[in-house]
């Protein structure tokens, strides 16, 4: 699944060939078979990772302590359950323009924060 915010999987060919073929088209690339070649650099994804959230203003790691203290805050004053707390926690990351996390690493998050709220940590 797809989120705004986020970049290809580790192996970029994870992905519906059709998406591959229509980004090419949007894009301007004429030979969409060059994808094959992303992940023989690795500091490739990394760097073009980078020059998306600086031509779009997104933040990363700065903009961690904020998002806790959403998250904990959320968690302490609503009875929500994970799902809830997980669609909260998306809808702010995107407000405020950070780059999300994978879905597994933003489920545990959701996850220790309701075990803390609820007493059972």
């Amino acid at each position: 699944m797809c989120y705004i915010g986020r970049f290809l999987p580790d192996d970029p060919l994870d992905v519906p060939w059709a998406v591959v073929q229509y980004l090419g088209e949007q894009l301007g690339i004429e030979d969409v078979s060059c994808v094959k070649q992303y992940t023989e650099r690795k500091p490739t994804a990394y760097e073009h990772a980078w020059e998306i959230r600086d031509a779009y203003e997104y933040h990363d790691a700065e903009w961690a302590r904020k998002f806790r203290t959403f998250l904990h805050g959320r968690a302490w004053t609503h009875a929500e359950g994970p799902v809830a707390l997980f669609n909260q926690a998306v809808g702010w990351l995107r407000r405020h323009r950070v780059l999300l996390p994978g879905v597994s690493v933003l489920a545990r998050k959701v996850s220790e924060v309701r075990a803390l709220a609820d007493g059972s940590s």
